[in-house]
């Protein structure tokens, strides 16, 4: 069940699973659970038994007494070894909100408490309701995400051959072979790729998608007032352009301190906002029409560099004018630990949530959710509900930076970076996925797919077998008695070639997304 809800609702809703393990059973049931309403733990769930890799996914609706809103912390103390958050939720004193999560243990445990607290750990009356605990075995997940990329990521198609008379033609062959894919799938480049023949071959073999990891922030375009700098830009650009990749703009602004020009942070509010206006002009008239997204302003829920001195509609500035410059990129936010983790309490998915319809309620045309996805440990559950909720959204959501902490060793980083990739794959309101691996010859930011040679590093071995697994190798067989052949492809483009006698026809064909079987006629 993908149901989640934004909205806080004047009675909650049934528990989803029929509230899973949580039964309301007496302490001597084993799979039940008792309610504590005394002292901190108020409410709390005692759950026995939970079992090592199983993906539990918990939700439940929450309401405050005594306070407008706060943001609350559900969270898990495993046979007392400290605890963990599995969800958060802004709830209020007014409605109940829906808080969804979930979490995977590494060891068994006989005893669990989980409980809801205020995420400043200050005191406060929280009402629970319709909580639901409910375990899936990792077969059970993975069968689920087969069955949502054969919905939504693939479709039957059927290649009907007929003679110029319309009569159909019985055993010709047909031969089916995918010659692009529609799901985007890339990764970051530097300018490291230009003038490496080797690297830039390795790149548009895999990949249909780049992003741009520094070269076009800020720092790089303007390193000083008024010396713009493109040149380095200009030729990454030619670069994907000629291979026919699509590339998004990373990034206009970057509320970040730290990463702001040096000769930007002194400057008054006044002249700030000249080079501001100077900035999105420059870049976006330079590049209209080049970049098929732009994140507007990099990791605003983080820091606040610009609105501190712009005032708090700075940003929504920021998105209109990029509109005007170039209406048709799509224009984003992009944020970190808003999937990654259940512990920023700067980005959890209702922060997030709550700033994109800030913004849209002010007339920002904001239409994309970027989330960067620096991952260390993942908990896939968690990353779920968290998707489920954003994708209540309808915009499109796109996985921006995606790479595993490098404090891993390398078979690690690899384990986890597959259950990333699949999950975020298999959702279908995931319009795209960016991996954060830019080459370098000192080494990437977090993960490297190859070494400087171009040689598979473990993590790498898991990019070429996935891309192998998300595309239609090559396809064939005979026409059957009604002159069809049918088979189920990735979504994309496709030539299709078919013989009969001494008669050979091809064709070309996309499948686009559809729930319904497309229909080919090729004559022969």
């Amino acid at each position: 069940a993908r149901c989640s809800y934004l909205e806080c609702r004047g009675r909650p809703e049934p528990a989803q699973y029929n509230g899973g393990i949580l039964k309301y059973g007496n302490g001597d049931d084993p799979n039940g659970y008792k309610t504590t309403e005394t002292g901190v733990l108020s409410p709390a769930f005692v759950v026995y038994n939970l079992n090592k890799s199983t993906m539990y996914t918990f939700s439940g609706w929450v309401k405050l007494e005594g306070s407008p809103s706060a943001l609350i912390t559900a969270r898990l103390a495993p046979d007392n070894s400290g605890t963990r958050c599995i969800g958060t939720v802004l709830a209020r004193s007014d409605c109940w909100a829906f808080l969804k999560g979930g979490f995977v243990l590494d060891w068994p445990t006989q005893t669990s408490v989980i409980f809801f607290q205020n995420a400043d750990r200050t005191p406060m009356k929280i009402t629970t309701a319709s909580a639901s605990l409910q375990p899936f075995t990792t077969e059970q997940w993975s069968m689920h995400q087969k069955d949502t990329i054969r919905k939504r990521r693939k479709r039957m198609a059927t290649i009907h051959v007929a003679d110029p008379h319309g009569t159909r033609v019985v055993g010709a062959s047909v031969s089916v072979q995918q010659t692009s894919k529609d799901f985007p799938l890339g990764s970051a480049i530097a300018s490291t790729i230009l003038g490496n023949d080797a690297y830039q071959k390795w790149f548009v073999d895999r990949f249909n998608a780049a992003v741009f990891e520094d070269e076009l922030k800020w720092y790089s375009t303007e390193p000083a007032s008024g010396l713009l700098r493109f040149d380095v830009p200009d030729q990454m650009l030619a670069f994907v352009r000629s291979h026919r990749v699509m590339v998004r703009g990373h990034n206009i602004f970057w509320e970040n301190q730290d990463a702001t020009p040096r000769w930007v942070k002194g400057l008054s509010p006044d002249d700030l906002r000249s080079a501001v206006n100077t900035r999105i002009q420059s870049l976006m008239t330079r590049y209209r029409g080049e970049f098929a997204h732009w994140d507007v302003n990099n990791e605003m829920l983080h820091f606040n560099f610009y609105e501190q001195r712009l005032g708090a509609n700075a940003t929504m500035e920021f998105f209109s004018v990029a509109q005007d410059a170039d209406p048709l990129a799509t224009l984003f936010m992009n944020e970190y630990n808003v999937v990654e983790t259940c512990d920023d309490a700067s980005s959890t998915v209702d922060a997030y949530v709550a700033r994109l319809k800030d913004l849209r309620a002010g007339g920002a045309v904001l239409e994309g959710i970027g989330l960067e996805g620096h991952f260390s440990k993942p908990n896939i559950p968690y990353m779920r509900a968290v998707l489920d909720k954003l994708a209540t959204l309808n915009l499109p959501i796109w996985f921006t930076e995606i790479d595993i902490n490098n404090k891993f060793d390398a078979q690690t980083q690899a384990v986890y970076l597959e259950q990333v990739l699949r999950e975020a794959y298999a959702h279908p309101a995931v319009s795209g996925v960016m991996l954060w691996t830019a080459l370098h010859e000192g080494g990437c930011y977090q993960m490297c797919l190859t070494d400087w040679n171009l040689k598979n590093l473990p993590v790498g071995d898991v990019v070429d077998r996935l891309l192998q697994e998300w595309q239609t190798g090559q396809v064939a067989g005979p026409t059957d008695a009604h002159g069809a052949y049918s088979f189920s492809g990735y979504l994309g483009e496709y030539v299709v070639t078919v013989n009969a006698g001494n008669s050979s026809k091809q064709s070309t064909f996309s499948l686009s997304p559809g729930d319904e079987t497309r229909h080919i006629t090729v004559q022969i």
